[in-house]
């Protein structure tokens, strides 16, 4: 409709003031963005010339903003969008806007924050609480529960917020993903949204984040690589000052998009066919 398409459109030109919008039409743009977020497989397939990928924002609306001026064919969002920084509801609701307006260029994983397993403890509730009130916090949770898990890009290249999960032989399993799902209940979502790559484990180790989560090695992601045709993977979840980390000889790079801590340096990672750089979100 022509007044949503409006709205849509004054989010994105004005971030910042997201969170004046009335109760009836906030209602609208979630359950509007629910509904695509759910026409979406679990597992996403994306192609493009070059492809952004951004990892935590963590309400760093800047970050978000910034990473729509590098020129990217395609732009793949690792998750946790909401907690710990000072511009959450701007921060997710320009995401879900530039999404609607431009549903094949912008993509939006699922990060273990987008969960009130989480974001009941870190910040968003209150948030939300603070400006909307509750009916609005749980619509919020409902577009997260339906977010994809993982996406597959250029046919190569394993997308995912936190890291491979035990039981996760091959990447069409992530497409059987059930949803919508408030706080996974599946194993194989739960952990694609809260494990961690380690140059120290062999196989699957439990993991520091808590029971469910686990550490996996390299010869974990050398055998998924080579069984689903992968030369990379690239994830999120993990706090860097300097935005990216390469782990298992640079097959696993993880990014870290958020400016809110110390020292940090916020990243994308531009994937082209001449391979990849870290570009500067700051």
């Amino acid at each position: 409709m022509p007044g949503e398409e409006a709205l849509v459109k004054e989010i994105v030109r004005r971030p910042s003031e997201a969170r004046k919008l009335e109760p009836a039409k906030l209602e609208r743009l979630l359950e509007e963005a629910r509904q695509l977020l759910r026409s979406e497989p679990a597992l996403l397939e994306v192609e493009g010339g070059s492809v952004l990928f951004v990892g935590d924002t963590h309400g760093d609306l800047e970050s978000s903003i910034k990473a729509f001026s590098v020129g990217a064919d395609k732009y793949v969002f690792l998750g946790d969008y909401v907690d710990r920084g000072p511009y959450q509801v701007e921060n997710v609701l320009f995401l879900l806007a530039k999404k609607i307006l431009d549903p094949e260029r912008v993509f939006l994983l699922r990060g273990n924050h987008e969960s009130p397993l989480a974001n009941v403890h870190y910040g968003f509730l209150d948030d939300v609480m603070l400006s909307f009130g509750r009916d609005a916090y749980d619509a919020f949770v409902s577009v997260f529960s339906v977010m994809p898990y993982a996406a597959l890009v250029n046919g190569d290249v394993f997308a995912v917020h936190g890291g491979l999960a035990n039981g996760l032989r091959k990447i069409s399993q992530a497409r059987e993903l059930p949803r919508p799902d408030e706080v996974p209940q599946d194993p194989i979502a739960f952990e694609l949204l809260w494990n961690d790559p380690s140059e120290e484990v062999r196989g699957f180790a439990p993991g520091p984040r808590g029971p469910g989560t686990y550490l996996f090695g390299r010869d974990v992601f050398e055998s998924f690589a080579r069984d689903n045709g992968l030369r990379l993977m690239v994830r999120a979840h993990e706090y860097f000052p300097g935005g990216v980390f390469f782990y298992f000889g640079g097959k696993v790079i993880s990014v870290f998009s958020c400016r809110y801590y110390p020292a940090a340096l916020p990243k994308g990672l531009l994937l082209t066919p001449r391979g990849y750089e870290a570009v500067p979100l700051m």
